[in-house]
């Protein structure tokens, strides 16, 4: 009598919608040069598997002098890739106007 096999397919893995470094830093650094201005990115991301969400730190930096600080920070949802935190516009370019001043840079 010949055997039967039963496959049981595996579950699907869920898909990210933002599953690397990369990938958060581009999102957020098209949003940033779009909404805010140039002198504001992004160069690294931090998962924090406890919120499922990426950190990124957003520096001003100039060519000339390069990054002056931070002057907030972004969290991107891995699994929606919705901004779950971030400073509104405003509050960004008034931070970054005041952090350019204190190190002399008016524009």
């Amino acid at each position: 009598m010949p055997e039967t096999v039963t496959e049981h397919p595996l579950p699907a893995l869920p898909q990210l919608a933002v599953a690397t470094a990369e990938e958060a830093i581009r999102i957020v650094n098209r949003w940033l040069h779009r909404e805010v201005g140039m002198a504001l990115n992004v160069s690294y991301a931090t998962f924090n598997p406890e919120t499922f969400c990426w950190h990124l730190p957003v520096h001003l930096a100039y060519g000339a002098t390069g990054s002056l600080g931070i002057v907030g920070d972004v969290y991107l949802h891995a699994a929606v890739g919705s901004f779950v935190g971030a400073p509104e516009v405003a509050d960004l370019q008034h931070r970054a106007d005041a952090l350019a001043a204190a190190h002399g840079i008016t524009e």
